[in-house]
Formats: structure tokens, sequence, C-alpha cells
């Protein structure tokens, strides 16, 4: 299993790449929930989003033969992201396969970074599916979302970032798509700070991971429906599921409806371009699910690629 030395040298590996991302706050919000909130801007990153930690630790950790092949990934669009600037930085090959529905900007922007797309079907089936049969094809090495050892630790140094600079932390809210980031924030919550309750966070509308938390066994949902495009994944890797239930504290849900206040705060009182995935924890937060008072709370945001016309919908 990944440990904090995992996460550390991943750091390393990442350090002369990636964005140290800063801690956001508002007084406001404070007065509104009661509580001394920081922000995770991962928005700020490499790509709009902590998506780019994992790709380029994995990648950097192939050998020069897995390289000269190329790799491969499925995305809705930030893994996507992440893994071609990642290739691109190493000068190799990669080839990204995508919903079919995916949000234009995304795709666009996994074309820029040098990518090569390959649309398929909504599911994550689809996308696995795709997947596979490119490697057996072009002998790809695949860049998983998150159910990787190295992907995990790269996104744990979101975490690391956050207890370099908070501490006595009381709480660390966490979105939740495949798990790779909150399983490795909450490794490195963990060592770092034992008393920090970690929770992790999903959507109504793909709960699969709560349901998951709450039976002790993995459940994969028959279809994931969301505004969260980062969270429609049907079921969380079986990695990322050890990993969660043996450090997160609780896994808790908030409603589509709940997320447009908190990109509406994010980008009218804090001036912060926010996507729904990356609102899903602040907007628990917010509503402050757990009832909380007087504590100092962390909410990661994932990242900040919003869909145009979701935008103007909000607006």
């Amino acid at each position: 299993m990944v440990t904090l030395s995992n996460i550390e040298q991943a750091y390393r590996t990442l350090k002369p790449v990636v964005h140290k991302t800063p801690l956001l706050s508002s007084r406001t919000f404070n007065t509104i929930t009661g509580n001394h909130i920081h922000f995770k801007a991962e928005n700020f990153q490499r790509v709009g989003a902590f998506k780019f930690r994992g790709a380029y630790n994995k990648i950097a950790s192939l050998t020069e033969e897995e390289k000269k092949h190329g790799v491969i990934a499925h995305s809705s669009g930030n893994h996507g992201q992440g893994v071609a600037l990642a290739s691109k930085i190493f000068g190799i090959k990669s080839v990204i396969v995508m919903p079919h529905n995916s949000v234009k900007s995304k795709v666009e922007a996994t074309k820029g970074y040098g990518a090569e797309v390959v649309f398929c079907g909504l599911s994550t089936d689809d996308r696995e599916r795709t997947t596979s049969e490119l490697i057996d094809k072009y002998g790809y090495t695949l860049i998983h979302p998150y159910n990787d050892e190295k992907l995990i630790a790269g996104q744990g140094t979101v975490a690391l970032e956050i207890f370099s600079d908070l501490k006595d932390l009381d709480y660390l809210f966490v979105p939740i798509g495949g798990g790779g980031l909150i399983s490795g924030c909450a490794i490195a919550a963990k060592d770092l700070s034992p008393h920090t309750k970690v929770i992790g966070v999903e959507t109504e509308g793909a709960n699969d991971c709560f349901q998951s938390f709450r039976t002790k066994t993995l459940v994969k949902l028959q279809s994931a429906n969301t505004i969260a495009d980062g969270m429609r994944t049907l079921s969380v890797g079986s990695l990322n599921f050890e990993i969660i239930l043996k450090y997160v504290d609780d896994v808790i849900t908030i409603s589509d409806d709940d997320i447009y206040p908190m990109m509406k705060f994010f980008l009218e009182r804090m001036k912060v371009l926010v996507e729904p995935t990356g609102a899903v924890a602040p907007a628990v937060v917010m509503k402050n699910v757990l009832e909380l008072k007087g504590k100092k709370i962390c909410a990661v945001i994932s990242g900040g690629n919003v869909d145009p016309a979701l935008l103007k919908q909000l607006l």
C-alpha cells in the first residue's frame, strides 16, 4: 500500500514541474458557516486540476521502453489533460479515450497539449473497453485515472502541501470520483495529523463510494447522473477502496442543486472560477452538512475547468 514516504518521493519528483497551489479563505464564508475555512485551490494547478500531479508521477516512473511505445488514458477531461501535458514534457506519444459527450473545451485543451483523442461511449465500461482494444493493438502503457499506486502518491502531494501550511486542522474535505485524490490525501493526513478527520464527498447522483463505505463492499452503479462530470465513474478503484476503508473517517453526499450556490459564491465573492466537481467538497462545508461550529477546516477545490455552456447557465 502507498505510504507517506511514497508521497514524499512523489513530491520530490513533482516539485520542479507543479505549482504549489494556494490556500484561499473568505471572511464572509467563515461568518456564514461559523467555521474557519481554507480552500486548497487545485484549480490553479497546471491543466486547471490536481490530475497533473498523479499523471506526471506515474509517467516519470515508466521505463524507457514503455515511454517509447507511448501511453494511453481514459478520461472525461482533467486526467486526460494531465496525461497529455505530462507526456508532452517527457516527449512521448499520448492517446486519450474520451466519451463523445465530453466538454468541448476539455477536448480542445487535451488536443492542445499534443494528445490524440479517441472518442467512445458514455459509460466507464465503454472507456475501459476502447482503451483495452487500443493497448492490445499498439502496445501503449495505461495511465489509469485513479487505481494506481504511483498516481495515488502523486495526488497525495495535495495534502502534503496542505499540512505544510496548516497546523491543527480539524477536518479535511475531499471530493471522490475514482478515489485517487482522497486515497493519497487520507494517507498523508493520517500520518501528518492523526487527529484530523478526513471526509470524502460525492454527489447524490454518483454515490457509489458512499454506498460502498457503508456496506464495506465495493458497489458499482449502473449509471451516474450528476453535473459533476469528474464524479461519473461508476465505482471507485479496488486499491482506492482499500485505502478509503483504512484511512477515511466518513463519506457523505451533496445534491447537484447545492453545487451551484458554491460555484456562484466562488465567482462573485472570491473572484475564482471553479468547476462543478471542484465545488463539491466546499459545497458540503457551505451547507454545513456535519453541523460543525468553530472548527478549522480545509476543503479541496479539485479543478476549475468549467464548461462555458454550464457557466452561462449558472450566471
